[in-house]
């Protein structure tokens, strides 16, 4: 049975070869594209990362308000308890001055006499997704803060830093929510051409399927070449699609590998050969049940 059916699909993708050819090279392309927006998703993974070890969070202190104070000592067990590898780094007002000559050495010139610098905490290695919390426990403390007024926005205040570390994670979060749901529409789109392929056979061939049923044909018989023929475009397309993208790999790693080394995932790979055989397989299922039951 399973030799005739593959017999009987395999005639039906030779039969019309330039729909087989179309379409193969349109689910070929579908399936490199989700290759490279996969990949996309990871070198945005890491450009966020990136962005994250280099933004940290500076928080001006009132005068009076020490190391010790009871308000810094909370302010650093509620942050710990946030994620522990936050650094929390207590800078007095003479170190800040330190690595402002550094940086400065004429601006410095003028505060030497006076230091006017306020004691500051840097907050560092914050993780996306902590950012909000960290907020939340720093709001709780605004009373030791300068220019706290949360209803207005003070040049590299606290308020003001994370405003635009907001604004910077959003925008990489909807590029990345973006990504994700493009590899989504390919998937659908992979679906829809299958099922709309497999229609237009039963469509131009009707009259055989018409008869194979008259002479008692079983429907594993009927369903089965479609549905082998779904599963059968998906995996010749998918093997011609991961040929070219591992070529592009290549290219790639050429170019940018001491950067970024592009790498293509065993798992990741057999799990979206199984993806596309799955969509394959239930798109001529489902054609073949709609398409068939109208030749009744």
């Amino acid at each position: 049975m399973l030799f005739n059916i593959t017999k009987y699909s395999v005639k039906n993708i030779l039969r019309n070869k330039f729909l087989t050819i179309s379409t193969i090279l349109v689910l070929t392309l579908l399936m490199f594209f989700i290759n490279v927006l996969q990949i996309l998703d990871s070198v945005s993974v890491k450009i966020i990362s990136g962005i994250n070890s280099k933004m940290s969070i500076s928080l001006y202190l009132k005068e009076g308000v020490s190391r010790d104070s009871l308000e810094i000592l909370t302010l650093k067990d509620n942050i710990g308890n946030i994620n522990k590898n936050i650094d929390f780094n207590y800078k007095t007002k003479d170190q800040i001055l330190l690595e402002m000559k550094q940086k400065e050495p004429e601006l410095v010139k003028i505060l030497e006499n006076d230091n006017p610098l306020p004691e500051t905490i840097v907050l560092s290695n914050i993780e996306i997704e902590d950012y909000e919390k960290v907020n939340k426990v720093v709001e709780n403390q605004f009373s030791i803060l300068l220019n706290n007024d949360i209803d207005k926005d003070y040049f590299a205040n606290y308020k003001t830093q994370f405003k635009r570390i907001s604004q910077v994670i959003s925008i990489l979060n909807i590029l990345k929510v973006g990504v994700e749901v493009i590899i989504l529409i390919f998937f659908v789109s992979i679906a829809v051409i299958t099922y709309s392929v497999i229609g237009n056979f039963i469509y131009y061939y009707k009259n055989e399927i018409y008869i194979t049923r008259l002479v008692g044909g079983a429907k594993s018989f009927i369903y089965g070449p479609f549905i082998l023929q779904g599963i059968i475009y998906s995996i010749i397309s998918f093997f011609i699609s991961l040929f070219i993208f591992v070529l592009l790999l290549k290219n790639l790693n050429s170019t940018f590998g001491e950067y970024f080394e592009f790498v293509v995932s065993t798992e990741v790979t057999l799990l979206q050969l199984l993806i596309f055989i799955f969509i394959g397989g239930i798109s001529g299922y489902l054609s073949s049940r709609k398409y068939l039951k109208q030749l009744k």
